[in-house]
C-alpha cells in the first residue's frame, strides 16, 4: 500500500496575510481560496515543484497561530532560493551550513549538498528551513569553455571589472556594446549591453550582473538576468526557450607557464541541450573576442 504526505496545516491568526506572505512574498502556488461560512476559510498552497501542500485557515483547527516547528524545503540551489525570498522582502538567516552540530555562516567554498540551510518565519512565527540537495533538481545543462590570455592573471582580471575592456568583448561576432555599468563587489549588480548587428535588427540586448563572490584576481560569481535599459526585469515569454530566468555564471582564472592566464567560464542551469548549445557558442564568441584583445596588447 502506498500512504503519500498531501497536506501539512499551518496554523496562523490571520489567513488574508498569511496567504499573501505565502503567495506573494515566497512564491507558493495558491491551489484554491475557500470561505464555507463567516467564520471559516481555509485556503491551500503548494511550494512549486513539490508533491505536497500548506493549508491555512480559520475556524477548523485547535492549534496556537505560530506554533509549527520543523517545516522543511528541499531545494537544488540555496544560494538561489535565498535570494527568492530576499527578493520577496521575507526575512532571513542567510545561507548558513550545519558543522559540528551548529549553524554558522557561509563561507567561500563550502560544500552545501545537504548542509546549506537558509531559515525564515511567516508572519505568526511558523518556522521554515530551506535545505540544498542538488540531486533533487530536474536535469539541467551546464556550459563549460576555457581559453588562454596572453596576460598575467592580474591584468586579465581587469576585463571583468573595467567597463571599458568589458565593451570590447560582450556579445557574439559582429555584435558591439555600447554600455557597461560595472559594480564589482559582493551584491553589487552590473548592467551590460550588447547591440545585435544592422543584418540581425541592430536592437540592444541588456543584462545584469549580480555578484555573489568577488575574490580578485582568481573568482567571480555572478547570477546573469535579463532586464531593459533601466534594469527591470523582462517578462518570462522574453527569456529565450530552455534559458532560466537568471544563469548563474562562475569565472575562475590562473596563472600558467609565460606570463599567461587560462580563464574558465561555467554557466548553470540550461534546461535543453539546444539552449546550452546556443549559449556556448555565444560564450565561445565572446572569449574569442577576449583572447584577441589581450593579443593585441
Amino acid at each position: 500500500m502506498q500512504w503519500t504526505l498531501e497536506v501539512v496545516q499551518v496554523p496562523v491568526a490571520d489567513v488574508e496575510r498569511a496567504k499573501g506572505f505565502y503567495a506573494e512574498q515566497v512564491g507558493f502556488v495558491v491551489d484554491f481560496d475557500t470561505t464555507v461560512d463567516e467564520k471559516t476559510r481555509f485556503v491551500q498552497l503548494t511550494p512549486p515543484g513539490s508533491e505536497c501542500s500548506i493549508q491555512i485557515s480559520s475556524g477548523m483547527f485547535d492549534v496556537p497561530p505560530g506554533s509549527l516547528r520543523g517545516l522543511q524545503l528541499v531545494v537544488p540551489d540555496v544560494h538561489a532560493a535565498h535570494d527568492r525570498l530576499v527578493e520577496g522582502g521575507v526575512d532571513n538567516s542567510g545561507v548558513v551550513v550545519f558543522d559540528g552540530g551548529s549553524f554558522r555562516p557561509v563561507r567561500d567554498g563550502d560544500a552545501l549538498d545537504n548542509v546549506g540551510f537558509v531559515h525564515f518565519s511567516d508572519p505568526d512565527g511558523n518556522q521554515w528551513s530551506v535545505q540544498q540537495i542538488s540531486s533533487r533538481g530536474p536535469v539541467t545543462y551546464d556550459v563549460v569553455v576555457t581559453r588562454v590570455l596572453d596576460a598575467p592573471v592580474e591584468e586579465a582580471w581587469t576585463a571583468w571589472t573595467e567597463p571599458e575592456l568589458v565593451r570590447r568583448w560582450w556579445g557574439p561576432t559582429g555584435f558591439s556594446s555600447p554600455r557597461a555599468e560595472l559594480d564589482v563587489r559582493v551584491g553589487g549588480t552590473s548592467l551590460v549591453c550588447m547591440r545585435a548587428p544592422a543584418e540581425h535588427g541592430g536592437q540592444d540586448l541588456y543584462n545584469t550582473w549580480t555578484y555573489r563572490a568577488v575574490v580578485p584576481p582568481e573568482r567571480l560569481e555572478f547570477e546573469l538576468d535579463f532586464t531593459d535599459a533601466d534594469r527591470a526585469l523582462l517578462p518570462a515569454e522574453s527569456i529565450p526557450p530552455g534559458v532560466p530566468r537568471a544563469v548563474r555564471h562562475e569565472v575562475t582564472l590562473r596563472p600558467v607557464a609565460d606570463g599567461r592566464t587560462e580563464l574558465t567560464v561555467r554557466e548553470f542551469g540550461y534546461r535543453t541541450a539546444e539552449a546550452r548549445d546556443v549559449s556556448r557558442a555565444g560564450l565561445e564568441q565572446c572569449l574569442d573576442k577576449m583572447v584577441a584583445m589581450f593579443g593585441a596588447g
